[in-house]
């Protein structure tokens, strides 16, 4: 009987093996047409994975403003990243979007110097960067870099948000300070899309890691069932 379910387990394991290897290379395609909205790829020697930044988004071109960016990760972990550029009494922890119809949105709450919310002076110039994570707890039992620290998604979907509403030009966006009080930012259209665009690409890059640990998964399934089945016929055999 046992033996029984063994083949049946292994029929199931089979089958998703094969599915997953069909749905991995047929994504491929969809996550280099989402690379070629204009990416670049980075990676430091403090970090465990590259990211994904849309061109032309880099740090050292916005100094002394206030401003958002993003990037996305290998396992497709999506950043949102606001930067402050101000007083420091002005301590920023969250994040609220509002589209042009009322809906809104507003990120989770990141404490002061938890890892991904963190401050520093540059030249006698104050800066604080937040990074809001989603995720879609794909980054469990995975390796974190040296930014990405959560698994949860962090972001309350406003990643999501953006991109429904990327082409909503009365959006707006306001830092939330640990006060209450809320600063506006200016985020352009160029800005909203590129954030659509990598948030998009990160859709696909999740999808690909789950399946590449489904894949993972049934693989070492298969070869645990294989070897128990060998044992019991070989159990059965020498019963006779």
């Amino acid at each position: 009987m046992q033996l029984e379910q063994y083949r049946t387990q292994l029929q199931t394991e089979s089958r998703t093996l094969k599915v997953t290897d069909s749905l991995m290379i047929a994504i491929i395609p969809e996550i280099n047409t989402a690379k070629e909205k204009g990416f670049e790829y980075e990676k430091t020697q403090y970090d465990d994975l590259g990211r994904f930044r849309p061109i032309g988004m880099d740090p050292s071109k916005n100094l002394y403003k206030t401003y958002m960016r993003c990037a996305v990760d290998d396992y497709g972990r999506t950043q949102l990243i606001a930067t402050y550029c101000g007083p420091k009494s002005f301590v920023v922890h969250q994040l609220r979007i509002e589209a042009g119809d009322g809906t809104q949105v507003t990120t989770k709450a990141i404490e002061p110097n938890d890892g991904t919310n963190y401050s520093y002076d540059i030249s006698g110039t104050h800066y604080q960067a937040v990074t809001f994570l989603h995720s879609d707890k794909i980054s469990e039992g995975m390796s974190n870099d040296s930014i990405v620290l959560a698994n949860a998604n962090t972001d309350n979907d406003a990643l999501g948000f953006i991109a429904q509403h990327v082409n909503d030009d009365k959006m707006k966006f306001f830092l939330i300070g640990i006060d209450g009080k809320e600063k506006p930012v200016v985020v352009l259209p160029a800005t909203r899309k590129a954030i659509a665009a990598t948030y998009e690409l990160g859709v696909l890059l999740r999808e690909n890691t789950r399946l590449q640990q489904e894949n993972k998964t049934a693989g070492l399934k298969i070869q645990y069932l294989e070897q128990m089945i060998l044992r019991k016929e070989l159990e059965e055999d020498g019963g006779h």
